[in-house]
């Protein structure tokens, strides 16, 4: 080593990167050397030195050769790429310890078979993304030549949209592929446009839905704190006034047609939600999940005497 020079041996040696590699990013044109001795060899800088430690940093935390090349070239900021890989890494470490939960679960059978392995792997090749995609891809097909409102359906997608758990247990496992199966099958996404041909009829009043909705969950909501159950007298009078809203605000007369939609209706979204409280777990959303459940059960009664 003469003076701040380095020949690639030396920088191989402070650094701890092999020459064969050092030889590679140089060749790649991340590290090109600041010259060469008079025998031909490949000298490097003290600036060099930092710059191969910040290229081994960065492979290290799984950043690719293109995007070290647009951080040294100043067209993208290590900020700006440190974002974007703890995002990548937070995604790969919640993908893992899914996967981990669903080996967890497939053991739990005392002779598991290829079958169990294939209905619990679902969960773990689906993103949070996909699966709100293919929400909307569902709902968008449902909707298709109907006059519905662009903030009802996003209104729909969000409350319809529950969060991946990272370490999902066997009941959550099930949940999620049941969700799958609702939105994949073809007759099912048939039939809920068969019941909005039924009852969407006219511009849909999402303001009115909203107010009709959240009047019922607050009322649902004293009900539960008082130890008001959904069979109880009150439950089902709130029940009433929620079908009545609803055929109101959906401009229909809460006739036959409109009670048995409402019959039909209620058992697909009654399941939903419980699928949808199955998967987020936690006492906030059971809470808020529960008003939901505990409406569509005091309106069983009322449903039932109108059939």
């Amino acid at each position: 080593m003469t003076g701040n020079s380095y020949t690639i041996g030396e920088i191989s040696e402070l650094s701890g990167v092999s020459v064969r590699r050092i030889r590679f990013y140089s060749d790649k044109g991340l590290l090109p050397p600041m010259g060469r001795s008079s025998n031909g060899y490949r000298v490097y800088s003290e600036g060099d030195l930092a710059r191969l430690d910040l290229i081994r940093a960065l492979r290290d935390t799984g950043v690719g050769l293109k995007t070290i090349r647009k951080i040294l070239s100043h067209a993208l900021t290590l900020t700006e790429v440190l974002q974007m890989r703890l995002g990548t890494l937070e995604a790969e470490i919640a993908s893992r310890r899914r996967i981990a939960a669903v080996v967890r679960a497939t053991l739990r059978a005392s002779e598991p078979a290829a079958s169990d392995l294939r209905k619990l792997w679902a969960i773990t090749t689906l993103s949070q993304a996909q699966l709100r995609k293919m929400i909307e891809s569902f709902i968008d097909k449902v909707v298709d030549g109907f006059q519905v409102d662009d903030a009802w359906k996003t209104q729909m997608i969000e409350a319809s949209t529950p969060e991946l758990p990272e370490e999902p247990t066997p009941e959550q496992i099930d949940a999620c592929n049941e969700i799958i199966k609702m939105l994949t099958e073809e007759s099912f996404t048939e039939t809920m446009r068969s019941e909005m041909a039924l009852v969407w009829k006219g511009e849909f009043d999402l303001a009115a839905y909203t107010a009709v909705s959240e009047e019922t969950l607050a009322k649902a909501r004293q009900a539960i704190a008082n130890g008001d159950l959904p069979t109880s007298t009150n439950a089902v009078a709130i029940a009433r006034e929620w079908l009545t809203g609803l055929a109101r605000v959906m401009r229909r007369d809460a006739d036959g047609d409109f009670i048995d939609w409402a019959r039909t209706h209620r058992k697909r979204a009654r399941r939903y939600q419980e699928l949808v409280l199955t998967l987020r777990g936690h006492d906030s959303a059971r809470a808020a999940a529960g008003e939901w459940l505990w409406s569509h059960e005091a309106m069983t009664p009322l449903l039932e005497s109108a059939a």
